[in-house]
């Protein structure tokens, strides 16, 4: 019951990420704001489908292949070579430095942390990765990965950890549901 309730507790503190309103605004990795630096809309720099000039019911396909991210937003949005990208419910990667961003692949390394690992402390000390992004599937006429691989792993991170990464999500990233 105690790792059911610290799972929900970083469910919702990966969820809640994001800037305050104090911080002073920074571009993010595609040279638009980075979520939460604008006050309605914590994906509006990143191109989210139906998220330009507040009109929900006209998303136009975008070009390119993305990620959908909740950092910041639980109900995720498109982005692309993101630095910090919550995966899924399980898995989160930051400080994400993409080698290889193409339509049907993308490279980068960063850290990842997640509710796999709490007994670990890891959201306080991620383990360092490199990463493979994949299988892209379309979504209401937009590209997303929909998969990934850990191609290279920390030398600290346990071997029972390593699986249980693994094991979390599948390898599978999360992508929006079809309207």
């Amino acid at each position: 019951m105690r790792s059911m309730i610290l799972a929900g507790a970083l469910l919702l503190a990966v969820a809640a990420c994001g800037r305050g309103a104090a911080e002073e605004a920074d571009p993010g990795p595609t040279g638009q704001d980075s979520p939460g630096t604008d006050q309605n809309s914590p994906g509006a720099g990143y191109g989210a489908p139906g998220r330009e000039g507040g009109d929900e019911g006209a998303a136009e396909p975008k070009e390119g292949v993305f990620v959908l991210n909740r950092y910041g937003d639980e109900a995720g949005f498109a982005d692309q070579r993101p630095t910090d990208y919550v995966a899924t419910e399980f898995t989160t990667f930051r400080g994400l430095e993409w080698e290889e961003w193409t339509d049907t692949s993308a490279r980068g390394e960063g850290e990842v942390s997640g509710t796999w690992c709490l007994d670990e402390d890891c959201s306080r000390d991620p383990y360092d990765v490199q990463i493979e992004l994949g299988e892209p599937v379309e979504v209401d006429g937009t590209m997303y990965f929909s998969a990934y691989t850990v191609t290279e792993y920390d030398d600290a991170m346990p071997a029972d950890t390593r699986e249980a990464l693994e094991h979390s999500d599948n390898g599978r990233l999360g992508v929006p549901v079809e309207e």
